[in-house]
């Protein structure tokens, strides 16, 4: 694959280095609609308690000690414990009332907690978030616990406590290890902090080590970023994360406050860093999983995508699939499968709310026949670089090329460019159309032109 990636050109390059949608979902959040969803959530948890099926269940903990600047998350920087006790209150009436409208004890097969910084928490408050689980739900002995963890705030005790409690599958951040670039995204996280948390959390057993890592940063070179991966090398986790830096200067406030445009890598630059990481990763033993993932041969990612069993939803790519994700806490999201819910992003809405036991998702969208056909295409083809036009047609009982007859004009017009190959049966990404997945995505998004005017990050 490395030697085809010769053939990116700049003219490549600028051509499709235009806003798109990440696809972490279809339809995607911009086109879901506004309002107050309780009954139709409700209905939805409802239905779900009729179904034998385990869920995923994924606790948003927004909280942080320092505003990293580069970053678009929900999270809430704070020092202020009360306002953190007054959250855990709200979460546990959420994870109450969800349990309750369920109307049975539910199967967890799996367990997330993202943020924020999850390890923002104490001792105290991982351990009563976790109680919070169990005295609702029972969690199968083999289920999955994953979690986010800021190596600048993760203690040893947090990593053996954590440990203790059932996790397993741990996430650091370090972005860039680079000085320079950490001053310039407000991120001062050195080698050894990195170091010591992942070797701590492989020798207590963690069964799964995972690096998110960014490119596209500001003052971020080809060189820089090299030596970060050899370091990272070194390290050997399980899986890296390697994101694509959206520079949204209109979305975020500190986008526009404390990055430099000027700063940035240009579009040549920041794909030329996308391209050596490719090879370099190759290099090393890793298996690239979709646009943004790489994992050792042997991990369950790496396995998945091998077995065509790799799944992708808001959290990245998963090897679980079938189950409903139940989103709880500020921001957070729940898919049930044929419709999406979002509670408030404003926490003291959130935290008012819950705490008087009312559950008002502030976004959502029920999915028809023709947003399941699209999102399951959408995601075979992030999951796997290519459809089975048999399959979809024997499936769905649809004429593809009829059905998506603008699509396929779009289609060809890539395969000119030497994006994808096409047949009668098959699409397939090239080893180039692989680095613009998302481009070759949108002309299957029916609400596409409807999100224009969303603020979407650039896809190179």
């Amino acid at each position: 694959m490395t030697a085809d990636l010769l053939a990116v050109t700049p003219e490549i390059i600028q051509r499709y280095n235009r806003p798109g949608p990440r696809y972490t979902s279809y339809p995607t959040v911009p086109v879901w609609s506004e309002g107050y969803f309780s009954e139709d959530y409700a209905a939805c948890l409802q239905k779900e308690g009729l179904n034998e099926q385990p869920i995923s269940l994924y606790l948003h903990i927004p909280f942080c000690r320092q505003l990293c600047t580069f970053c678009g998350c929900n999270k809430y920087i704070t020092n202020n414990q009360e306002i953190v006790e007054r959250y855990l209150d709200a979460l546990d009436q959420e994870i109450a009332g969800v349990a309750k409208l369920l109307g049975v004890r539910k199967k967890i097969a799996q367990v997330h907690f993202g943020g924020g910084t999850p390890t923002f928490l104490n001792h105290s408050q991982l351990r009563r978030v976790v109680e919070m689980i169990h005295s609702c739900f029972d969690v199968q002995e083999d289920g999955e616990w994953a979690l986010e963890a800021d190596p600048r705030v993760t203690t040893n005790k947090q990593l053996e406590l954590l440990y203790e409690l059932g996790f397993r599958r741990i996430s650091f951040g370090v972005q860039d290890l680079d000085p320079a670039i950490q001053q310039a995204i407000n991120r001062n996280q050195t080698v050894e902090q990195s170091w010591r948390t992942l070797e701590t959390a492989r020798n207590l057993g963690y069964k799964s080590i995972n690096m998110d890592l960014i490119y596209g940063l500001p003052l971020q070179t080809r060189q820089s970023f090299r030596k970060t991966l050899e370091e990272v090398y070194k390290m050997r986790p399980d899986r890296l994360a390697i994101y694509s830096f959206a520079y949204l200067p209109g979305m975020f406030k500190t986008h526009k406050r404390a990055i430099r445009e000027k700063d940035l890598p240009s579009p040549e630059e920041k794909i030329a860093i996308y391209l050596e990481t490719i090879r370099f990763l190759a290099e090393a033993g890793y298996v690239m999983i979709g646009m943004d993932h790489y994992a050792l041969p042997t991990d369950e990612l790496a396995l998945a995508a091998k077995n065509r069993t790799l799944h992708r939803n808001f959290m990245g790519y998963t090897t679980l699939h079938n189950m409903a994700q139940i989103g709880v806490g500020v921001s957070a999201i729940s898919d049930f499968g044929d419709s999406y819910w979002q509670n408030t992003k404003e926490i003291d809405q959130y935290m008012n709310e819950a705490t008087e036991k009312k559950l008002i998702p502030r976004k959502g969208m029920t999915l028809d026949e023709e947003d399941l056909l699209r999102r399951d295409l959408i995601e075979t083809l992030m999951c796997h670089g290519e459809i089975s036009i048999t399959d979809f047609e024997t499936r769905y009982k649809i004429e593809f090329q009829d059905h998506f007859s603008q699509a396929w004009k779009k289609l060809e017009q890539f395969k000119q460019e030497g994006l994808v190959n096409l047949s009668l049966e098959k699409i397939e990404l090239t080893p180039v159309g692989i680095l613009f997945t998302r481009n070759l995505a949108m002309p299957f998004d029916r609400y596409l032109e409807e999100s224009a005017h969303q603020h979407f990050s650039k896809t190179v």
